[in-house]
């Protein structure tokens, strides 16, 4: 951020579309003084968490809420202003309160303010930013887990596991000659539960990439299968061109939708065959390499023509298991894969039922973000090398090093050791107003 946290600072908290009401904050040393000026009514000894009804000097109405200092959203004294949703209304008084000694508020700087404050560590400020753009019922649950404290909680105990080691380390060094020297075994025991407590964390990686990304789908196979008019089917509406002519989808088309609460990415692609066409080429290169990054590959063939050798030949270039669909089975039968067809639906529900089923995140149980994962696994490194050095009784030096290190990564999830780069880029792609 390039401006000081001191500043006093405005924006809309409602965003900025058109609503039946939309809120304005004020936050900073200057927030009840500013108010003062923009809105009438207000008291001579404002009470915190006390709404007051009144005028605007530019003429809506709405009400005036107080916070005092250290008991805000941001930790400073602020107020957090009703107007009628109109975004002329609620920019003229964004523009009264800059006039009155306020500026507009950086993407992200009421939450960066929490956090700077202590109100907030930077898993629940990431938290906050996640349950804004939260789309499904799944992905909203996770970001309030998180909002909740849930992840800190858990990062912050296994971090003052690591710290509590380290002084048994550096205890064992400074006064070896008091209490003796280092419990090889005891220390072994507890870097060993430490690390088991950072693989439960880094097993729910997967699970966290899907619920915030979506589960990638790649439909693939040969030309005319069907492969654009099963994404029709199962979207509700004719987002890819259907025809009769084979290779049609030279490019691929990507989609959204949410089964039981998890986002799902459908990526109709390009079909999958012998050619010399140079464009219809690059589309299959994109195919595969589409195919190559999803969550799940659907090879979709005609159940009318049966898999060809080339259709087997590309089922073997997949370097993982490959889902086989048997389209068109309301007009014929087959035994190799699962029988589905785009035109009546049969097959579809439970084709899209059978992904959920992969990403079951346990009740409670925090997901970590791919900020997360590299300084978890940072911290695992160190605690293992530490491990390994417990073990062949190397100096303790080294084991304060070693501890050291990880309690320093563990501590940059929550904001503990964080940089101000680190800080810097999680907040660079937060909304105004948050």
């Amino acid at each position: 951020m390039s401006s000081t946290h001191f500043d006093t600072i405005v924006a809309p908290i409602t965003g900025n579309q058109q609503a039946a009401v939309a809120w304005v904050r004020i936050s900073g040393e200057d927030a009840w003084e500013i108010a003062s000026k923009v809105f009438g009514n207000w008291p001579n000894e404002p009470e915190t968490h006390k709404a007051i009804f009144g005028v605007y000097s530019h003429g809506d109405s709405g009400l005036a809420l107080p916070f005092a200092e250290n008991h805000s959203y941001t930790g400073e004294q602020s107020v957090e202003l009703s107007i009628h949703g109109s975004t002329t209304s609620s920019r003229a008084l964004v523009e009264l309160c800059c006039q009155q000694g306020a500026r507009l508020a950086e993407p992200g700087e009421f939450t960066l303010r929490a956090f700077l404050n202590g109100r907030l560590d930077l898993t629940q400020a990431e938290a906050v930013r996640d349950t804004v753009d939260a789309q499904t019922e799944i992905q909203l649950r996770a970001a309030n887990l998180n909002r909740k404290g849930v992840l800190r909680k858990q990062v912050s105990s296994i971090r003052d596991a690591v710290l509590k080691v380290l002084v048994q380390v550096e205890a064992s060094v400074d006064f070896s000659e008091e209490i003796g020297e280092l419990d090889h075994e005891a220390a072994s025991v507890h870097v060993q539960e430490i690390i088991n407590q950072i693989d439960r964390l880094l097993a729910t990686a997967h699970a966290g990439r899907i619920i915030r990304d979506g589960f990638r789908v790649a439909i693939v196979g040969p030309p005319n299968a069907g492969k654009s008019s099963l994404l029709n089917a199962l979207l509700g509406e004719d987002r890819s061109i259907v025809t009769d002519v084979p290779g049609t989808t030279r490019d691929y088309v990507e989609e959204r939708l949410e089964v039981n609460g998890l986002p799902i990415v459908l990526i109709d692609t390009a079909g999958i065959r012998p050619t010399e066409d140079v464009v219809e080429t690059i589309g299959i290169q994109r195919t595969r390499a589409i195919a190559a990054n999803a969550d799940a590959i659907w090879y979709l063939y005609d159940a009318q023509i049966d898999l060809k050798q080339t259709d087997l030949d590309a089922l073997e270039s997949f370097d993982r298991p490959v889902t086989i669909l048997a389209n068109k089975t309301d007009l014929t039968s087959s035994n190799r894969g699962t029988p589905i067809s785009a035109l009546t639906g049969q097959g579809l529900g439970e084709l899209l039922r059978s992904l959920t089923s992969e990403i079951e995140a346990a009740p409670g149980q925090p997901l970590i973000n791919m900020r997360h994962q590299p300084l978890l696994a940072q911290a695992r490194a160190s605690l293992q090398e530490c491990l390994v050095s417990i073990n062949n009784h190397a100096p303790d030096d080294l084991l304060s090093v070693l501890l050291s290190d990880a309690a320093h990564h563990l501590g940059a999830i929550t904001g503990e050791t964080a940089t101000p780069d680190m800080i810097d880029r999680i907040f660079h792609d937060f909304c105004v107003g948050k």
